[in-house]
């Protein structure tokens, strides 16, 4: 069906979630949200994974929505903590999980 390694969308999910991994890691206040966002951002990664790995369009695309829902909790999620933390760095981090999402719909369009 599709390469893992030939699609874009894959690496840039993993930088994403390396950055997610090292924004997140010192973080101790907010309940269980740095362990939510770190479970966000390895599901985008996790999922379109698990999308090649099928072997239907249909499969396909309904992995790649998972990917997609579980990006866009992450990119809540990153925005609840700007709002909570208003001094941590998170916009460019948000617009690149923004960007996933774009690269994920326009994938799913086009394999449909």
């Amino acid at each position: 069906m599709h390469n893992l390694q030939k699609l874009r969308v894959y690496h840039v999910a993993r930088e994403n979630l390396r950055t997610i991994i090292t924004l997140t890691k010192s973080m101790r206040d907010f309940g269980d949200l740095k362990n939510q966002i770190q479970r966000s951002a390895l599901s985008v990664v996790s999922n379109i994974a698990e999308a090649t790995g099928t072997n239907s369009p249909a499969n396909f695309n309904r992995f790649l929505g998972y990917a997609k829902a579980s990006n866009r909790e992450l990119q809540t999620q990153l925005e609840i903590l700007a709002d909570l933390n208003p001094h941590n760095k998170t916009q460019t981090t948000i617009q690149n999980i923004d960007h996933v999402g774009a690269m994920l719909y326009k994938l799913m369009n086009n394999s449909s």
